[in-house]
């Protein structure tokens, strides 16, 4: 009870760190009196007046919606959701005297009637995945609900979006609510960001939870108890959704169809991008691109902070720092690189002095001391958070005294992103949302903001509800103003906070971390972990936000933000530079090394980045995604895999020249070297700072491309295959382009190119597939070669011999070919 008490206490405070989950003083949900059945759906209704709705969505896919003391509402939105309409799958009901049985082709829902407890089963196997330990409980005071689930004695847990701690969840607390927690370390809670949906894992099966609620919630995997793994909320429903897998990658996918896909980002956004709090002026921020370019170092990107702005003011230029920001943006565009602007939500409180107007065109270039064009249009339109009391919530950022938008009013949300005109006018590309926990320098907990309140569809919803989806739906705003402003350009936003969904709209970054060795470490389970939690698109400033990253840290996070999708160099106003050529030349021709190679590998990349838009797979993957069968990668968050192919593990700590590496199940190829090596075992590995442990797995194909100075510089010519072959001599890929800029690859304009590769007794063989798809690359030439590299005779392409060459080259005619090697 004074674990309960302490929860509530601090929900009322504002209390940051997570809460345990304490059942008792809880009252649970009556048993089931009687039961209606409809078209996808079974409506309980329990003998204390509550009622729970059971949802079939899909074969694999069960809602679970309870209202406690009364009937479900009817109103039913979530800001997360975007298929909330489903093809209804074959189901059918069963019922004795305990029980109701809902069975699809999948799973069998056991609702038990007194007590109500609910049971999912594994239709196939007849195991249960997940199932109540005691009926769901709620408080009628505080507004507290709960659903407490059986702890598996083998049971680990994966999720829950962006924590600060390690990949596996067992025997851990946790808390949702957006929270500015600048410098943040291992065991810091909450973070920046809300994603409450897990993925439980026992003997090799999994299944998944989306606990639907955006109040304030706690989750709790057997640290309470030993028979229990919980989740509650402050307030709200009831409300989750379990996905059946018992692949992971399926439980992913299904939650991409539930809560939206990853578009296509541009095609630069996988990019080298460059940052610091801040660089001004243009001539500065003009300096840093020279100096990549004159130093040889690809660069697609170059962000502003918020020393661009006058005064802090979002949606402004400061008129002595960047006098003329078309001009500045052009420079740079002609270099290659494109431009991205941070955007801040609070918006400074600025009534305009007497008979101060606005200019009538490009008000973002106008002087802002006498009238705020942002502030005067928002007030005059009543787009602003309220209080309870009808008085505008007012925060204290960066411009100072500051409101904000109510972006669950369509109009406000608009007009939020037709602001965006203020950058796109002048050549900006991308938009960076920082500040959007929302962060506030008088309170950083939210307590001040309790009373505050938002329209969302006409309830005027208490803050406490809508605290964690602010960046949601600001990432929303944004994201359609851009495409409103360059229609059939994709839009590029990046967000620091976040709710489930946000990978419909928004790029993610893990905010403001430190310059250390502890700091590299953690940021590998925090990416697996946003993966698993539906966020393929992530990354963390590269060398750290905060303090003093030295020459060996800046490289050893190099050899992993090379591979991560968002790579982004970037420091804190008070820190000491660290941009890639700071340290000296031995250390910047280390990190070239490897920013070259990722340019080398955007082929690969992007065709990795287009099966997380289709799947919901992501990028950056822990061991355990790609061999969940394998027990020995359950705990494993110091190595990663870039999809299926490549298998990374990094040095994390100073003064190592060498590590173990766990490789699992299979072949698998030293990238550097070209050994081969069996898995599932450990192998020792010598790791000079020059060289990062990678590996690629047996029965892949690497797609190559050349080297360039930024994305689009050069046609992918020669386009290069690298065949590395499995136990059983094969190996296969699909390549995937497009023009990696429009919107044109959602109607058909992309090309899959199937590559597939067997050795036979008579010799080896390679197959090129006729493509798929209506996207037309530039002419160009393959190049096909097999490693490790062996001693060629005779090259036969379709049956006419070609001479001898280890590495065969073949003109890209989008044509079948069979070429054999001997």
């Amino acid at each position: 009870m004074v674990k309960l008490l302490t929860s509530v206490f601090c929900a009322l405070l504002g209390c940051g760190g997570a809460a345990a989950i304490d059942l008792n003083g809880l009252r649970s949900i009556g048993p089931v009196a009687s039961f209606v059945k409809a078209d996808s759906s079974v409506t309980l209704s329990c003998a204390d007046g509550s009622q729970v709705r059971i949802t079939v969505l899909a074969p694999d896919l069960i809602r679970v919606r309870a209202a406690f003391l009364g009937k479900l509402p009817d109103r039913d939105h979530s800001w997360a959701i975007e298929k909330s309409s489903w093809d209804v799958p074959h189901w059918d009901l069963a019922e004795d005297s305990g029980a109701l049985r809902i069975s699809t082709a999948e799973l069998e829902v056991v609702v038990h009637r007194s007590p109500l407890q609910i049971e999912f089963r594994d239709v196939k196997t007849d195991q249960t995945i997940n199932a109540d330990q005691s009926p769901m409980r709620f408080d009628p005071q505080s507004g507290v609900v709960a659903a407490a689930k059986k702890l598996g004695f083998d049971e680990h847990f994966y999720g829950l979006g962006e924590k600060a701690t390690r990949l596996d969840k067992r025997r851990g607390e946790f808390t949702m609510w957006n929270s500015d927690t600048f410098g943040y370390q291992e065991g810091t809670d909450p973070v920046y960001q809300s994603i409450p949906f897990y993925i439980g894992w026992q003997h090799g099966a999994a299944y998944g939870v989306f606990f639907d609620n955006s109040y304030r919630t706690h989750f709790d995997f057997g640290a309470s108890s030993q028979e229990y793994a919980a989740f509650s909320a402050e307030g709200g429903e009831m409300n989750y959704y379990l996905f059946q897998g018992p692949s992971i990658k399926k439980i992913l996918a299904r939650y991409a169809d539930l809560t939206g896909h990853m578009p296509m980002p541009p095609m630069w956004a996988l990019g080298n991008q460059q940052s610091r709090y801040s660089y001004y002026p243009d001539s500065l921020a003009e300096e840093v691109v020279r100096k990549y370019r004159a130093d040889d170092l690809p660069l697609d990107v170059l962000h502003l902070d918020i020393h661009f702005m006058n005064a802090f003011r979002p949606f402004t230029w400061d008129p002595q720092r960047f006098p003329d920001p078309k001009a500045f943006t052009d420079r740079l565009r002609a270099q290659g690189v494109k431009v991205v602007t941070i955007v801040d939500p609070g918006i400074k409180l600025q009534p305009p002095a007497e008979g101060a107007r606005d200019a009538a065109s490009h008000p973002e270039l106008a002087p802002q001391d006498q009238s705020y064009y942002v502030y005067n249009q928002g007030k005059a339109q009543d787009f602003f958070l309220k209080r309870k009391d009808g008085g505008t919530y007012i925060a204290r950022v960066w411009p100072g005294e500051s409101v904000f938008v109510d972006f669950t009013l369509d109009r406000a949300a608009s007009w939020w992103g037709d602001l965006h005109r203020a950058y796109t006018d002048n050549g900006v590309a991308g938009i960076w949302n920082d500040m959007n926990e929302p962060s506030d320098f008088n309170d950083q907990t939210g307590k001040s903001q309790m009373d505050v309140v938002t329209y969302d569809g006409g309830t005027y919803s208490a803050y406490a509800g809508n605290r964690n989806v602010f960046a949601l739906n600001e990432a929303r705003a944004t994201y359609q103003g851009l495409q409103r402003l360059l229609p059939n350009q994709r839009p590029y936003v990046i967000t620091r906070a976040a709710y489930a969904g946000i990978q419909r709209y928004a790029t993610m970054w893990a905010g403001d971390n430190r310059s250390t060795w502890d700091a590299l470490a953690l940021s590998l389970p925090m990416f697996m972990t946003l993966g698993l939690s539906g966020e393929p698109f992530v990354g963390s400033d590269v060398g750290g936000f905060v303090g003093r990253a030295d020459a060996e840290l800046l490289v050893r996070w190099y050899q992993v933000g090379f591979l991560t999708p968002f790579c982004r160099n970037h420091a804190a106003m008070d820190s000491p530079d660290h941009e890639p050529w700071r340290y000296g030349k031995y250390y910047e021709d280390i990190i070239r090394k490897y920013l070259k190679l990722r340019y080398r590998l955007l082929p690969f990349l992007y065709t990795v980045l287009e099966e997380s838009h289709r799947t919901g797979v992501p990028m950056f993957r822990p061991l355990l995604l790609n061999y969940q069968e394998d027990e020995n990668t359950l705990g494993i968050d110091d190595e990663f895999m870039i999809g299926d192919d490549l298998l990374v593990a990094p040095i994390l700590k100073p003064n190592l020249t060498a590590r173990l590496v766990y490789l699992p199940p299979g072949v698998w190829f030293d990238y550097w070297t070209g050994a081969r090596h069996e898995g599932s075992r450990m192998v020792h590995v010598e790791a000079p700072l020059e060289t990062v442990p990678l590996f690629v797995r047996g029965g892949s194909i690497l797609p190559l491309g050349p080297e360039q100075n930024y994305v689009g510089e050069k046609p992918a010519d020669p386009l290069q295959f690298e065949i590395y072959p499995d136990a059983r001599g094969e190996a296969s890929t699909l390549l995937y382009e497009d023009d990696g800029l429009t919107e044109a690859y959602r109607h058909g304009s992309f090309r899959q190119t199937s590559v597939s590769y067997r050795h036979t007794p008579a010799g080896d063989r390679i197959d090129l597939r006729v493509p798929a798809g209506e996207f037309h690359p530039a002419p160009r030439d393959l190049l096909l070669t097999v490693r490790p590299a062996t001693t060629v005779r005779q090259v036969l392409i379709d049956g006419k011999s070609q001479g001898r060459a280890a590495t065969v080259r073949i003109k890209d005619d989008g044509q079948s070919h069979r070429i054999e090697l001997r």
